[in-house]
């Protein structure tokens, strides 16, 4: 029969070899909620700015030329620093604007009918180990995720 002070040691011995394979589970989750979250802010980022871009100024006039002058995001003058504008008023505050790269819009301001966003961000893993095993495309421990829109102008 074992005494109160052995069954108390093997307690602390079997907690100190359970809770970090825990914590690790744990801080996993908690990563793979971020990304995630990281990817579905991005998307949504891409989808607003195309659609900013592709929007009719005046629907009912000249529906069949596509040019600068007939498709401005919100009125502004300036086309891609319209939807660049709106591309970053979509993003999370959870996300950091360092870890960006510069996102690429094709076919806004010109006469091109499809208006293409693309975007990806660097996101820092946080689970121990994890994070060294993973190498972003621009930046070590982190990982890259591509987020993009493809829209056809009204």
């Amino acid at each position: 029969m074992k005494s109160k002070r052995g069954k108390l040691g093997q307690a602390v011995v079997e907690m100190a070899l359970v809770l970090p394979i825990f914590i690790f589970v744990v801080i996993g989750i908690v990563d793979f909620g971020r990304l995630l979250h990281s990817w579905a802010s991005l998307n949504f980022q891409c989808v607003r700015a195309a659609r900013a871009a592709t929007r009719r100024i005046h629907p009912l006039i000249a529906r069949n030329v596509f040019s600068k002058d007939t498709h401005t995001p919100l009125g502004q003058e300036e086309t891609v620093e319209g939807v660049w504008d709106v591309f970053w008023a979509n993003r999370s505050p959870f996300m950091q604007e360092a870890d960006y790269n510069p996102p690429v819009f094709t076919g806004v301001g010109d006469s091109s009918r499809v208006v293409e966003v693309k975007a990806s961000y660097n996101l820092t893993i946080m689970t121990p180990m994890l994070g060294s095993l993973m190498g972003g495309e621009n930046k070590p421990g982190a990982l890259t995720i591509h987020a993009s829109a493809t829209e056809q102008k009204e």
